[in-house]
């Protein structure tokens, strides 16, 4: 599962789309992948983004969700 039009979810939420004041937050365990969108300043709830089930943290899997969601047209920050 993911999400590919973040600033629409944002303007559902309620929030600004706005790269500089949002991070990009990745996890993982034995079993799967999460990406979630953190307000800077945790005056928000955060966004999730993606869920793969059965995906690792690899660099093949975290390009393939990185594109997914667009991340070179939002340049969000990377926590990882």
């Amino acid at each position: 599962m993911f999400c590919n039009d973040v600033c629409s979810v944002a303007e559902v939420l309620g929030h600004e789309c706005n790269p500089e004041q949002w991070h990009l937050f990745t996890d993982s365990s034995k079993v799967s992948l999460s990406v979630v969108l953190l307000h800077n300043g945790n005056k928000f709830p955060s966004v999730p983004l993606a869920h793969a089930a059965n995906m690792k943290e690899l660099y093949e899997s975290m390009k393939l969700l990185l594109g997914k969601i667009k991340y070179d047209e939002f340049k969000w920050k990377l926590m990882w």
